[in-house]
């Protein structure tokens, strides 16, 4: 088995999870469930677009981030073509599950409040 599969095969099991869990939320606390959970995923994914360019590590000072600004800016040509790359399709899996969380969430309480009221 190639790695691709492997990582299809775990990416496909997740979503299997989390289905389940989103079917569970809903079987007990029906749609104003799924509009939290919405709530939720719109929340975290903010937050990860906002800090997608932050600096990574512990200890921050103004060296430190000196230090990471220094060495992204000698990097060769190919080096930032990939981190753009990877910032990139960072930022379209951020957004799409950001409009995810956004519909789920109005769907959850537009449900909530159409069978509730």
């Amino acid at each position: 088995m190639s790695g691709r599969s492997v990582l299809i095969a775990i990416a496909l099991s997740g979503w299997l999870i989390v289905s389940i869990v989103a079917a569970m939320t809903v079987a007990y606390a029906g749609f104003l469930g799924i509009g939290v959970m919405g709530l939720l995923m719109w929340f975290i994914c903010t937050i990860v677009d906002l800090e997608m360019d932050g600096a990574v590590g512990s200890g921050m000072s103004p060296d430190f981030m000196a230090q990471q600004l220094r060495a992204k800016a000698e990097s060769s040509r190919d080096a930032r073509a990939v981190r753009f790359g990877e910032k990139l399709l960072a930022a379209q899996s951020a957004r799409f599950f950001k409009y995810l969380g956004a519909a789920l969430a109005v769907i959850g309480m537009t449900g909530f409040v159409v069978f509730q009221l």
